[in-house]
Order: structure tokens, then C-alpha cells, then sequence
């Protein structure tokens, strides 16, 4: 398998006559490189697409791989930008180089771009460097345009683009994971502006480019495109203020002195004014606990997802789709064993296992090698091992489904315990719906039994309600994002969307992005026997040893950059658009209304309110009673399900814990949001003991 070192992104629109020289100039640029093309289209035709297609035969080249991304319609978001960043999403290679499709970006500057780029973070064609050049521009006007653009960002952004000659420029190098491309707000052509706007901090070079003449067809600036780069300057600019490592101390005290001065200029008196505010904080308490309470709740008390939740039975006759699973693994030495075993025993005919492993992760290599020498004869193991400056999931997914081969894609954590059924009713539930995308059961096993443990058996119910009900909740209204494993995507569509994005939420990014641009078809199932079961983290705060809340700092970062990302505003209808967001906010929503529910009792009791807002605050209390009740009957429903004991000391946990434990979420929230604006985007692991395991059954060689 080829290893490419690098990805060139090529965003193009009706560049039908320019893409077969360029494809060719830039082999001959890259002689011994191994190398991929991406091409993200916006034509309105396939014009484009068929000369790349018959450029790619010419080439003849075995180390060089073309994929083209033809966007359409809900596709085509942010313009040039918004391809540039479909392309980083579908890049394999560590580093990527992006240039226009015209060949005014000539290609044989691409080795001296290379060669820079193994010094620093990121390399810019200059057009205004010593050495560089601007004559290929049409006409004065376009000059004076160039040179206007570059003044005034410059001007607005004195210190990030320090030292960068052209940071209007298209063409340039970048190593892809200094950039998170969910930061970015994709608009018009300026895609490398953004970056440097975004990551003032981000190392930086540049080379001389001899801007050439468009060598066919038209330029694609016009007035629209200047009117979006005068709108994308005072955006950024708000950003870096908003955004700065200090600079989070300036907005608090902008927003308190706008409160303040809202409270001193207010008509109504002092205790006006604190009913006023109790009545809010009641009201938005009481309206986040009943909406969780309502969905939780949805499963059980709505006949027809009762329904919807069964798995078909295996229709007559051989299952139809070929699968491929993707494990991905590091450090898991300890659990990878029993979970490539669990998959190997599926009763479906036709599978692979590709085990998407690290470079230098030599334990957990050596276990899935011994595993596949003792207990994989018909050979549907493969390793997909990958060297990454910075690994992380959806890293290791892309490169992976980089090698899958079955028309359906499924994901399995390392720790994992999969029913030995599970493949085979996924094709019946395929077929029986007609669906691009299926996502199975996921549930905690361990409740624990020391004092320690107290917080699993919240955790547990959480994926318990999750599963049973909210999932079913989001299938019926169109907008579900996704769980990190047990999900099945047909491999077409998943190559159309570009793999995962590269998110701390790689899962919910992709439901979000399926829905909302590709109108993905969801569904879901679930029944206890064929859940795929997991192990509860090990600590609340310990990182080395696997900790709940920094899983949740990451989860809750990635959700928080989802929901400023706003793709999901795109959703066809008012109700899905609301859903999205709620579910998006919903971790920010529930802190928030854990920090004033005790605010708010504490002034109650401090303070003199009338009898009516006091009896109003207490509220809140009545979803919160429901939400306990529930738990009480779910840890029962659980234990009866999965035939564990729950024991006395887990309902105390429960019910005693309950306030602790939302605390701790609460913490979780404000770390995430704190971390997001710092640009922190840091993947904490969980690490896996597999104290979820019942012994796991010996396999027979064939």
C-alpha cells in the first residue's frame, strides 16, 4: 500500500480545459514523490470530472492516487473556502498543498514548497516576496484590487499576519494537524487568511511565486466575492478579540458592564427586578428538566418506537452486503484481543476486520498479530498502520477506509464486545429499510461495587436512556448524531462525504454532516442480545488511568464546536433545526442549569420574593423527581435486561450521587467551552482494563 506524502487540494469550477496540463505538469514536478490529488468541483456539470478522469489514464502513474469530490446543491458550502476544507477533511497524507486548478500556480514550485514545509507549520506562495511576481493578475484593475485586499487585512490583523507578505495568496503548504478545520467559518475565496486570522501562533514561511497567466477559461472572482472578503474582515477581527489567550477577560467584563448598565437604566425597582430574574431562572430550569425528562421517557411511553426498536429477523436466503469493520487502536494492548475474537465469531458470511493501528504502538501490534495467527484461518484480519505527528480517531478511521473493500463500513472500539448476530441483522435492517446509515445499541456494564465507584452506575444509565429512547427520538425527526461505535454507513456515501471529520465528536460531526448535507436516511435498533457492551471509565479526574471527566471535556468540546459550526442550521425544517441545536447545547444547556438551581434556592431562602415567585422556584424539583423516579426503574429495567445484580449500594449511589454526579458534567461544560476558545484542541484518551468481559469463547481453527 501506498504511502503519499502529500495531498494536493485543487478546489476547481468549470476547469474542464485546465486539468489535464496541470495534471501532467504537476508528474512531472513530482517525479519520485508519492503523492494524491484532490479535486473538490462546484461545476454544474461533469465536464471537469471526464478530463480529470481521462488525464488520471495519461498519467499512468501506480504512487499517484486522484480523488475527485464533485459537490452539489446543500454540498457546496463556503465557496472556494468551504472546498479547500471538504479537501483537508479528505486528505491521508500529513501535509497537504493547495493550489488553484488554472495553472497560475505553476507546479514546479511544488518541490521548493515540500522542502519548506519540513521546517515549519506553514508555506506561503508570495506573490509579493523577493523574487515573486504578480504579472500573471488581469489588468491593473485586478492589481489594484490584490494589493487593496492585502493593505486592509494587514491593517486589521497587524500582529497575526506579522512578517506574511500575501496572505491572500491560494497557493500554499500546510501540515494538517496544526489546523482544526471545524474552527473555521468557510466564506468566499480567502481560505488561508481565515487560517492565519484563526492561528496567529501557527508557524510560519514563505517561498517567491512568479504568478502565471490563467492558462483557459475564466476567472471566478467577481463583485460577490469581494463583498464576502469585506464581510469576512470584520468577522475575524471580532473572533481574534473574542478568542485571545487574555483577552476572555476583556468580553466578561463587556458583557457585566452591559448587565450593569441594562440594571441601572431599568424603570423597575430593585425587587421587581429580582422576581424578574428568579422567574427566568425557574422558568429556563424548569424547561431544560422537562424536555430531558420527555425524551428520556420517549422509548417507554410511545407505542410505535417500541416497534421501531426491534431488529428484523434475517429474511431467507444469504445476507447481501459485504462489510467492512473498522477497529481503531491505541494502546489498547490489554482489551484488542477479545475484541477482534468477539468479531471474528459473527455468524454473517462475509466480513473483514481492518485493525487501523499507530507507528511505535509495538504491544498492541504484537496482540493483534498473535491473534491473528491463532485465531483468524480464513484471514479477515488486515492491519492498516499508519505513522501520525498527531494521531487521534478519526485519523486512523480515514486511513482505513482508505483500504475497506465491503459496501458497508462499520465502526468497533477496542474495548469492545460485539454479538456474534450482529453483522446479520444489520444487512436484514439494510434491505428491510432501504437505509444509508444504521446505528446499533452501545451499553456500559460496569455499575462497580466500591465506594469509589459511585458515579458508574449514572454512566451506565445515561447510555441506557440514550439507547432505549433520545436515539429513537432524533431517528424520527431526522437528525441524529451519531455513536462512536455500532454504526454502519454504506461505503459509497462515506467516500462521498469525505471519511469522518476530524473532530474531538468524530461521530457526531458525521451524523450532523450526514444529515445536513447528504439527507442521509438514519435508522436504529436495539435489544439487549445484541448490544454491543462497554466498560464505564475507570476515575473521575485520573487521565492516566482513564477518566470520566476529561471523556467528557473532549465530547462536550466537540459538540460546542459542532453547534458555532452551524451546518445544522441547513436542516430542512423548524423542528429539526431546533432538535439539532438543543441536543447540540444540551451539555452547556444542563451546566448552566445545575450552576443556578442551587443559586437560585440559596436566594429564596437569603432574600425576601414574593410567595408566588418562591413557590415558582421550586419547579424546577418536579422534572428533577421525575428524572429520579426514573432512574430508579431504569437501574431495575437494567439489571433485569442484562441479567447483572444491581445491588442496595447502587441505588444509594444513584440517589444520593445524582447532584455530585451533574456537577461533575457541569465542570466537564465550562472546561470544554473554556478550552474551545482557548484553541486547545487536545484528544484525551480513555483508557480500557476490560472489566466489562465475561470470558470470551475459544475459536476452533478451520
Amino acid at each position: 500500500m501506498t504511502s503519499f506524502e502529500v495531498s494536493i487540494i485543487i478546489p476547481c469550477r468549470h476547469e474542464e480545459e485546465n486539468v489535464g496540463p496541470l495534471i501532467a505538469e504537476i508528474g512531472r514536478a513530482l517525479p519520485d514523490i508519492p503523492f494524491e490529488l484532490i479535486f473538490v468541483d462546484d461545476s454544474d456539470n461533469d465536464a471537469t470530472v471526464d478530463a480529470i478522469t481521462v488525464a488520471v489514464g495519461v498519467l499512468g502513474r501506480p504512487d499517484v492516487r486522484v480523488k475527485v469530490f464533485h459537490r452539489t446543491g446543500r454540498e457546496r458550502v463556503g465557496g472556494l473556502s468551504g472546498a479547500v476544507l471538504d479537501g483537508f477533511r479528505r486528505a491521508s497524507a500529513a501535509q497537504a498543498v493547495v493550489m488553484d486548478a488554472d495553472l497560475q500556480h505553476p507546479p514546479e514550485l511544488l518541490p521548493e514548497v515540500l522542502a519548506a514545509l519540513a521546517d515549519t507549520d506553514l508555506v506561503m506562495a508570495s506573490r509579493y516576496a523577493p523574487g515573486g511576481s504578480s504579472a500573471g493578475l488581469d489588468g491593473p484593475l485586478r492589481r489594484l484590487v490584490s494589493t487593496g485586499s492585502t493593505w486592509l487585512a494587514k491593517a486589521t490583523f497587524p500582529m497575526a499576519l506579522r512578517g506574511v507578505t500575501d496572505p491572500m495568496t491560494g497557493f500554499f503548504g500546510l501540515r494538517l494537524d496544526r489546523v482544526d478545520p471545524d474552527r473555521m467559518r468557510p466564506t468566499g475565496f480567502k481560505i488561508l487568511f481565515e487560517i492565519l486570522a484563526r492561528h496567529p501562533r501557527i508557524g510560519r514561511a514563505e517561498v517567491p511565486l512568479a504568478f502565471g497567466e490563467r492558462h483557459a477559461g475564466e476567472s471566478k472572482g467577481d463583485l460577490r466575492q469581494g463583498l464576502a472578503y469585506l464581510r469576512q474582515l470584520p468577522r475575524l477581527r471580532l473572533v481574534g478579540w473574542f478568542a485571545g489567550r487574555y483577552s476572555r477577560w476583556a468580553l466578561g467584563a463587556v458583557v457585566m458592564s452591559a448587565v450593569v448598565a441594562a440594571l441601572v437604566g431599568s424603570p423597575l425597582s430593585g425587587g421587581a427586578l429580582l422576581a424578574a430574574g428568579l422567574t427566568l431562572i425557574a422558568a429556563f430550569n424548569t424547561t431544560v428538566g422537562t424536555l430531558e425528562a420527555r425524551w428520556r421517557l420517549y422509548g417507554w411511553r410511545t407505542p410505535e418506537a417500541v416497534d421501531q426498536m426491534r431488529w428484523p429477523a434475517p429474511p431467507p436466503g444469504s445476507p447481501r452486503e459485504p462489510f467492512s469493520v473498522i477497529v481503531p487502536a491505541l494502546h489498547e494492548a490489554t482489551v484488542i484481543g477479545g475484541t477482534l475474537r468477539r468479531l471474528l465469531a459473527q455468524d454473517h458470511p462475509d466480513f473483514e476486520v481492518l485493525v487501523s493501528l499507530c507507528d511505535g504502538d509495538d504491544d498492541t501490534i504484537a496482540e493483534v498479530e498473535r491473534v491473528r495467527a491463532e485465531a483468524d484461518p480464513h484471514g479477515r484480519i488486515r492491519t492498516v498502520v499508519r505513522h501520525y505527528p498527531r494521531s487521534n480517531k478519526p485519523r486512523q478511521l480515514n486511513a482505513a477506509l482508505a483500504e475497506c473493500r465491503g459496501s458497508v463500513v462499520g465502526v468497533v472500539d477496542a474495548e469492545d464486545d460485539v454479538a456474534p448476530g450482529l453483522l446479520t441483522r444489520v444487512d436484514a435492517l439494510l434491505r428491510h429499510t432501504g437505509a444509508d446509515v444504521v446505528q446499533g445499541g452501545v451499553q456500559l456494564m460496569t455499575l462497580g461495587r466500591r465506594f469509589g465507584d459511585w458515579f458508574k452506575v449514572h454512566n451506565v444509565l445515561e447510555y441506557f436512556f440514550w439507547f432505549t429512547s433520545r436515539m429513537f427520538y432524533q431517528v424520527k425527526w431526522g437528525f441524529v448524531p451519531l455513536g462512536g461505535n455500532t454504526v454502519f454507513i454504506r461505503r459509497e456515501l462515506m467516500i462521498r462525504a469525505g471519511g469522518w471529520p476530524d473532530n474531538l465528536t468524530e461521530d457526531c460531526a458525521l451524523g450532523v454532516l450526514l444529515c445536513t448535507r447528504y439527507g442521509a436516511k438514519v435508522v436504529a435498533a436495539y435489544e439487549p442480545e445484541l448490544v454491543t457492551r462497554e466498560e464505564v471509565p475507570e476515575t473521575i479526574h485520573d487521565r492516566a488511568r482513564g477518566s470520566l471527566f476529561w471523556q467528557r471535556v473532549r465530547w462536550n468540546q466537540g459538540f460546542l464546536s459542532i453547534l458555532l459550526q452551524g451546518h445544522w442550521l441547513g436542516l430542512p425544517t423548524a423542528r429539526q433545526r431546533f432538535l439539532a441545536g438543543y441536543i447540540l447545547a444540551t451539555p452547556f444547556l444542563q451546566a448552566f442549569s445545575a450552576l443556578l438551581l442551587p443559586l437560585a434556592v440559596a436566594t429564596i431562602f437569603s432574600l425576601k420574593v414574593p410567595v408566588g415567585v418562591a413557590m415558582l422556584m421550586f419547579t424546577p424539583f418536579l422534572p428533577i423527581l421525575v428524572t429520579l423516579a426514573t432512574q430508579v426503574i431504569g437501574l431495575h429495567e437494567f439489571a433485569r435486561a442484562y441479567r447483572q445484580k444491581a445491588l442496595l449500594r447502587h441505588y444509594v449511589f444513584l440517589l444520593a450521587g445524582a447532584a455530585v454526579y451533574q456537577w461533575v458534567l457541569m465542570a466537564a461544560a465550562f472546561w470544554a467551552v473554556w478550552q474551545h476558545i482557548d484553541g486547545n484542541t487536545h484528544w484525551y484518551k480513555t483508557t480500557h482494563g476490560g472489566f466489562h468481559r465475561e470470558p470470551v469463547p475459544a475459536l476452533e481453527a478451520a
